[in-house]
């Protein structure tokens, strides 16, 4: 299909910028070889990358699972708030109780003894020195009580602190799996409309050879040319119809991939197209400045820190002392029992003197994790700025060999023309024409291929710096977009 078939509106958007002569020049060879399809109303299911990612996040059960993980971890911590508040309760006990009394009798007896000595005539009971009784009584009491921890050392304050740091851990561990799922919808929106774009190539290709046969087929009946030229037309058709068939199915499967990712029941039409940035989106130091911010493994390391810290505060204070307030209120006034208090209140303590866990060992344990964190956090201080410089300087090179390939489609179409007027005048073969149609479906395949390989390598590099969110954006604002072929 010549490039002047296509309406202006189809060219490509641009931004305007003041650009040396061989940019400008480069930069209009681009906008001359890139086939842009008219303007069309957005078929029924249309669905943009952002909103197949948001899509996919609300169907996929990691996600799913991760968001459910964060609500609880976040309650977890939520219900903890309180662990160093007064604490109320209704305590109740009815049972049977066996007890022994004893009255010590012995001064009552000595003072009876006096008597006795001083009176002889008068009797008087013979005292004993001790009485002991057993007492069987049933008991029943009912009254709130209270204890409320005063100091315990910060243990409380680590009980919390750990609890905090799971629950950012589990958020982190949420934002890492969703910036892993808008890569997959990249991968997998993209590789549709990179597959719809070779079917529209190869169609292209098979209906140029098809009028190349239509042609050869005249000029045999008129004697031009050889049964063998004309037979030649017709394996170029047959391996064109062959190719156009294979790309078809590899854009079913395409389609199947995406459906399936979505859950989605009938056929997701994607309606932001492959582009491709004229100009750099960025320098590679400020990707590198996002990525030190806001790359989700620095929140799990920031998280991984926090809990190492409680952990060590919590096994340092082992052996400190604890001090509660306490207190009770008994209700059950009008019990038989020989003794009960009314109402208690009071301080106690505890300290710990003997325990059955190795503290020291424990001590250690967690300034063991909290190193490990650190060198964790050491190198991902140089990975990260590794990966972001590789992934920066690959979607560089994609971008610049898209670039560069504008001129080969316009060399290549001319070609056809060349090629095909040649042949009909009888001054070249059927095999130069078909060459230079499959050398222009060629070109156009790899360039869609080229701007495929440009957009995954922009969705990783956003994935390296925490910024995956950017790319609907970047897409909305490229300048350079290829048609929706069958989408």
């Amino acid at each position: 299909m010549a490039l002047s078939h296509y309406p202006p509106s189809a060219a490509p958007r641009t931004v305007v910028r003041a650009r040396p002569w061989w940019r400008a020049a480069a930069m209009a060879a681009l906008l001359g070889a890139a086939a842009m399809a008219p303007a069309r109303a957005q078929p029924a299911g249309a669905l943009s990358f952002g909103d197949a990612v948001r899509e996919a996040a609300r169907v996929s059960g990691a996600v799913q699972g991760a968001q459910l993980d964060v609500a609880a971890k976040t309650l977890k911590a939520q219900a903890l708030a309180r662990i160093d508040g007064p604490s109320l309760n209704l305590t109740g006990f009815q049972g049977r109780l066996s007890t022994d009394l004893t009255l010590d009798t012995s001064q009552l007896a000595g003072a009876v003894g006096g008597i006795e000595a001083a009176l002889p005539a008068l009797p008087l009971p013979r005292i004993p020195n001790s009485i002991s009784r057993n007492f069987v009584t049933n008991v029943t009491s009912l009254g709130l009580n209270s204890v409320w921890p005063l100091y315990t050392g910060g243990r409380l304050d680590a009980v919390k602190g750990l609890a905090a740091g799971m629950r950012q851990e589990a958020d982190a561990d949420r934002l890492d799996l969703e910036d892993k799922l808008a890569g997959q919808v990249a991968q997998r929106y993209f590789q549709l409309l990179l597959a719809g774009r070779v079917v529209s190539v190869r169609g292209e290709a098979t209906a140029g050879i098809a009028e190349h046969l239509r042609q050869a087929k005249k000029l045999e009946a008129g004697g031009l040319i050889s049964r063998a030229e004309r037979l030649r037309a017709d394996v170029a058709f047959d391996a064109a119809k062959s190719e156009e068939a294979q790309a078809r199915s590899e854009l079913e499967i395409a389609q199947v991939a995406l459906n399936r990712l979505l859950a989605s029941n009938s056929a997701v039409h994607p309606s932001t197209p492959l582009f491709v940035h004229s100009a750099p989106v960025g320098s590679l130091q400020s990707f590198i400045d996002a990525g030190m911010d806001g790359n989700a493994a620095w929140k799990k390391i920031d998280s991984k820190r926090e809990q190492a810290k409680q952990s060590l505060h919590l096994a340092g204070h082992e052996y400190s002392p604890v001090v509660f307030a306490v207190g009770n209120y008994n209700r059950n006034r009008s019990s038989d029992n020989l003794v009960q208090s009314n109402w208690m209140v009071g301080l106690a303590i505890s300290v710990p003197l003997v325990s059955r866990i190795d503290t020291g060992k424990l001590i250690q344990a967690a300034k063991l994790e909290q190193e490990r964190v650190e060198v964790t956090a050491r190198q991902a201080g140089r990975d990260i700025p590794t990966l972001i410089e590789k992934n920066w300087r690959a979607l560089e090179n994609a971008r610049i060999q898209f670039l560069s390939s504008a001129s080969s489609v316009a060399l290549a179409r001319e070609n056809i023309r060349l090629q095909s007027i040649a042949f009909q005048q009888g001054q070249g073969t059927g095999l130069d024409e078909i060459d230079a149609r499959l050398n222009l479906a060629k070109i156009e395949t790899q360039r869609a291929q080229g701007a495929y390989t440009y957009v995954m390598a922009l969705a990783q590099l956003l994935e390296a710096s925490g910024e995956t969110r950017r790319l609907a954006t970047l897409a909305a604002s490229a300048d350079i977009v290829f048609p929706l072929d069958g989408m």
